[in-house]
């Protein structure tokens, strides 16, 4: 009957959340924002920068390749980079909700209610995890609508992994940003968190360009970072099938080796070159890491905290 009861109330909380957050347009706007700064980046920038990168390999091979097939290869990598920063990026803007209930005393209610404390902390990992899903699927069916425009060389299997990656991903970040943001208590100082972690984490996780070209001290500092081996698995799912058809194109075996390298599709894991199987692996580890921390949070004994209220509002739930 607790257990009904517990799941009544995990899901009225919940529903609270996505109720809150979908409310505010212009934050579920922020949230798509960092995804369309890296596809408008591409689109000015990045892309012909890349193309013309592989194009300079391919001459001194002496070999000639159809533009569209280069185009094809790095608009992979580029949505890829996309969807690893997205499912970072998306995940903390959710957590708005969060420290909003927090800045403006709603907390205090909540725990002073005869609701069992863990499940307003799983409250808001739930609401964050359908949230991010939701718009991190959005901006993969832009990204499969585009790569079928420049060309699609992904197979069913790895569609089937994409969305798998997707899913662990957000769940990955979910734990963890939920966990970091308690120590925000508002909106302006999350929202300022927001910024530099957007600019920051598409470099760190190669979405704005190769980790392969930093420094090796940066290149072995990123391994710390989820999001790189998130963004690595999309890379290799994205990526392969173009990748194949470029030295099938071409007939140079060798080259497939280098361009591997150059886009970070394997990583350097101190030394030792690593896979998707790898990734998969040490991703699968930082999920369930984070998910003993969250657990093992929740359940902790300690002295209620109630947090102050600004003045001169009237508060809502």
């Amino acid at each position: 009957m607790n257990l009904k009861n517990d799941m009544i109330t995990l899901s009225s909380l919940v529903k609270r959340s996505l109720k809150v957050f979908l409310k505010d347009r212009m934050t579920v706007f922020f949230s798509l924002l960092a995804p369309i700064i890296i596809l408008v980046l591409y689109i000015l920038f990045l892309g012909d920068i890349q193309v013309t990168s592989i194009k300079s390999q391919f001459d001194s091979f002496g070999v000639s390749v159809d533009d569209k097939l280069i185009g094809a290869f790095v608009d992979s990598w580029m949505l890829s980079g996309v969807m690893a920063v997205s499912c970072i990026t998306v995940s903390f803007s959710v957590n708005t909700v969060m420290v909003h209930d927090r800045e403006n005393g709603i907390i205090n209610d909540m725990i002073s209610s005869p609701i069992r404390k863990y499940l307003i902390n799983f409250s808001y990992i739930v609401a964050n995890f359908v949230i991010t899903s939701v718009i991190c699927f959005a901006i993969l069916v832009i990204a499969f609508v585009y790569i079928a425009i420049s060309g699609w060389y992904i197979s069913v299997g790895e569609v089937f992994g994409i969305i798998g990656t997707t899913l662990l991903s957000i769940l990955c970040a979910s734990l963890f940003s939920v966990f970091i943001t308690k120590f925000f208590k508002t909106e302006a100082a999350l929202g300022g968190f927001i910024g530099i972690l957007s600019a920051a984490i598409g470099f760190l996780c190669g979405a704005y360009m190769p980790i392969s070209m930093f420094p090796k001290a940066i290149q072995y500092f990123v391994l710390i970072i989820p999001g790189t081996y998130s963004a690595g698995i999309f890379k290799t799912l994205f990526m392969s099938g173009a990748l194949d058809e470029l030295v099938n194109e071409v007939g140079y075996e060798q080259l497939k080796d280098g361009l591997i390298k150059d886009f970070s599709i394997e990583l350097d894991f101190f030394g030792k070159d690593i896979g998707a199987g790898v990734m998969l692996g040490i991703l699968s580890a930082f999920t369930a890491l984070f998910l003993i921390v969250t657990v093992v949070s929740a359940f902790m004994k300690k002295k209620t905290t109630h947090f102050p209220v600004k003045t001169g509002k009237t508060r809502k739930l």
